[in-house]
């Protein structure tokens, strides 16, 4: 009897820290996005609370995405390109690639190389990357203009493509429905 209350212990501990871990381990829809200050890849800083969030400036205030990234992500290699496209289609985002982790010299023959044009942000000792909580590239992210998180997503596989399409749809006004109902 002893044993069998040990082992239903057991399995009641694994499964209520194997929950928490996962609730732990990504941003949540409807969470308010973490700000953060950067330097860019090429020139300038990027100050997210200045386009999102209620402290954004109303000229410059639109919906948000960013893609973390690392020069040997394979699975990275496929997703960029797809949200070069995006860009041109979605004019009403800021489309940001945010490399982590990695040497600025690196990061910019490899965007040569490449022939990625998205602008870069460097996240250099990975500050960013953990108030996302993105342990894995790619990380997907889109913030409203709001500055809540309205989609995220870690890893790549083709099937992504269209749920990304259709989250950025939401929230372009191209498909009816309203961004509060994704944030529910």
């Amino acid at each position: 009897m002893t044993s069998m209350y040990v082992v239903l212990m057991m399995v009641l501990l694994s499964l209520s820290a194997d929950s928490s871990a996962v609730n732990d381990d990504v941003l949540r829809v409807g969470e308010v996005a973490p700000m953060f200050y950067t330097h860019e890849i090429g020139g300038g800083d990027f100050f997210l609370s200045k386009v999102v969030g209620e402290k954004a400036r109303p000229d410059k205030k639109r919906p948000v995405v960013l893609n973390f990234f690392t020069t040997s992500c394979i699975p990275c290699r496929k997703e960029i390109p797809y949200i070069h496209t995006l860009k041109e289609e979605y004019t009403k985002f800021s489309i940001y690639l945010v490399n982590v982790g990695e040497n600025e010299s690196k990061v910019k023959k490899y965007i040569s190389k490449m022939g990625y044009t998205l602008p870069i942000l460097h996240d250099k000792y990975g500050v960013i990357s953990r108030k996302y909580k993105s342990s894995v590239t790619p990380t997907f992210v889109i913030i409203t203009e709001d500055g809540k998180i309205a989609y995220y997503k870690q890893g790549f596989k083709e099937s992504d493509t269209e749920l990304i399409r259709q989250q950025m749809q939401k929230l372009s006004g191209k498909i009816k429905g309203e961004v509060q109902n994704t944030l529910k």
